[in-house]
């Protein structure tokens, strides 16, 4: 055993290329220390061996805090279905790092599990905070998943007092325009470049306009969003609805091409997502209108008992603009 946690070793710090048959032992509890005995293994200097899956991670990433899916950070190749499971597994980082044992461990909790994965990282990948653009866009659109900040980094950020964004931004926008003020009180507006990623929802088979939808076919990956409608992240959401249009197999579902069942029923109880002052801030409420994905609704705010409109963006949960 000794010897060939000796070789694992190894090769796990000079070449990151490895063939890993996971089994399902971690689902049983058995810990990190003992990963040799509850995964087989091929460890390969060469590509001889054709894997099922690649797995790559870079050197380091900034991400919010309290984890994140896989396929927000990972780029995948290989076996189409194997990478769409293997993006949804969540990865929780660790004093500001991901070990590959971890990723390891993940994935053998997966439908990944004993099928082929070649997973090509360093030995440890850093997590940095993710930028304060993005941060504070997530605040104000009450996003969940990764945003990418493109065409402008934090130092060129630090050069300047302060920064305003849009009063609004939609969710998928490909850009926007951020206003600078430098330390003489001169402004500049800069356009920068976003990228949002999320679980989106699919169907292993055809759905035909006007059917309803078997949850038990609809699968998710993680992707990048575009403004084509909401997009929407749970097959849960789809639960009772019927199709507005037919789609083909393993195309993404909008909340544009499906008639959705109601998410919020008119006086059931909601939380109401807003931002004040550049915080987060969520207060119970009544929804005062019924709705699904995407829809305007009336709703009471309990504390300040004021009727506002919102969003409708998860069950249960209403976006404040």
């Amino acid at each position: 055993m000794n010897k060939v946690m000796e070789i694992m070793k190894k090769f796990m710090s000079v070449d990151v290329r490895m063939k890993i048959l996971m089994g399902r032992a971690w689902s049983r509890g058995i810990s990190a220390g003992l990963w040799s005995l509850a995964l087989m293994f091929v460890l390969l200097t060469g590509t001889s061996w054709a894997f099922e899956l690649r797995v790559e991670l870079p050197e380091a990433l900034e991400a919010r805090d309290g984890g994140f899916l896989l396929g927000e950070y990972a780029e995948f190749d290989g076996d189409t279905y194997l990478a769409d499971v293997a993006s949804m597994v969540w990865i929780e980082p660790r004093n500001g790092k991901i070990l590959m044992s971890d990723v390891i461990e993940a994935l053998g909790t997966s439908e990944v599990a004993g099928r082929s994965v070649m997973i090509a990282m360093p030995d440890e990948v850093k997590v940095l905070p993710e930028s304060e653009i993005a941060s504070e866009l997530r605040v104000m659109t009450a996003w969940k998943w990764r945003i990418d900040v493109l065409g402008i980094t934090g130092e060129q950020i630090e050069k300047y007092s302060r920064y305003s964004l849009p009063p609004r931004v939609q969710p998928g926008s490909k850009s926007v325009s951020i206003k600078l003020v430098d330390a003489d009180g001169d402004k500049t507006n800069r356009q920068i470049k976003l990228k949002w990623f999320q679980p989106v929802v699919y169907s292993l088979t055809s759905l035909q306009r006007g059917a309803g939808i078997d949850v038990s076919t609809l699968r998710t990956r993680v992707d990048s969003i575009g403004m084509i409608g909401e997009s929407l992240w749970s097959p849960e959401q789809l639960a009772h609805s019927t199709m507005k249009q037919s789609i083909g197999a393993g195309k993404v579902i909008a909340a544009s091409d499906v008639a959705q069942a109601d998410l919020v029923k008119a006086g059931s109880s909601v939380k109401l997502i807003a931002k004040v002052n550049g915080l987060g801030i969520e207060v119970n409420g009544i929804a005062m209108q019924r709705g699904g994905i995407g829809d305007v609704i009336k709703v009471r705010n309990l504390s300040s008992r004021k009727v506002l409109s919102g969003k409708i963006v998860d069950v249960g949960r209403v976006a404040i603009n």
